[in-house]
């Protein structure tokens, strides 16, 4: 199971916008598109400057097909049928990560389900030519089909969660405090930290727009910036008040 952070195109201006203008994603970083309904996906990489790879991937979470998105193509890359959402990473991800068609991803608004998973799995071990086709249908019937499903369902093969940008921005809109993880550039890990809104973006040196955060520093009391790709975890801080009634709750149970 791997896991990507996404950030997610659910609207028609962010559909359209994509990744253009990035000169680089994270390593584990993407983009999910999400469509609402299926249909045939359509995509170019105009004014997109990183090679990336396009999964499209159905209503179920299933990974129909991966193909290859080269940089600055006007080219359409389409899905061969019906999706509802595309997922864009880093060339050659996938194939770094085991992942292929048949694959299961879950996660951001895709909802996990054992049944799919299982269906899918054994319908990619099976040779499509040695199973029967029932006629009106397109798909081939798995004679054992019954007697497979009862086997323990693995679980999806890519998590997606959050960005770390898009949790500073739900945090900043919520103006809840963080626990921050982070690596320093020559390698440091720090200890955890307290840092509050507002939360700000700034590019970085090569020009790479919201490249880094700016926050205020509960330990050192002083204003931080901290570059997002080197954040290592961050987490809503509880309120003092909330904490307690927590360990209460547990103390009862």
């Amino acid at each position: 199971m791997k896991k990507l952070y996404v950030e997610v195109a659910n609207t028609p201006f962010k559909r359209e916008r994509g990744l253009m203008g990035r000169k680089r994603i994270g390593k584990n970083h993407g983009m999910l598109f999400d469509f609402a309904n299926s249909r045939r996906l359509s995509f170019w990489m105009r004014n997109t400057y990183v090679p990336l790879d396009i999964a499209f991937i159905d209503e179920k979470g299933i990974i129909k097909e991966i193909k290859e998105m080269i940089p600055l193509s006007t080219r359409p890359v389409t899905s061969s049928s019906q999706c509802r959402y595309a997922l864009e990473v880093n060339r050659g991800w996938f194939d770094n990560n085991n992942i292929t068609h048949g694959a299961s991803v879950a996660g951001i608004g895709i909802q996990f389900n054992q049944d799919n998973c299982r269906t899918a799995q054994i319908m990619s071990q099976i040779p499509q030519e040695t199973l029967p086709v029932e006629p009106g249908l397109d798909t081939p019937i798995d004679p054992q089909g019954s007697a497979q499903q009862e086997s323990p369902s693995p679980p999806p093969d890519v998590i997606l969660d959050k960005t770390h940008k898009d949790l500073l921005e739900d945090a900043d809109i919520k103006g809840k405090d963080l626990i921050i993880m982070y690596v320093t550039k020559d390698g440091r890990s720090l200890p955890p930290k307290v840092i509050s809104p507002p939360f700000t973006f700034e590019e970085d040196s090569e020009g790479e727009a919201s490249a880094i955060v700016k926050a205020w520093d509960n330990q050192d009391a002083s204003w931080k910036s901290f570059l997002i790709d080197n954040i290592i975890d961050l987490q809503e801080k509880e309120p003092p008040e909330e904490k307690q009634e927590n360990l209460i709750q547990e103390q009862e149970l």
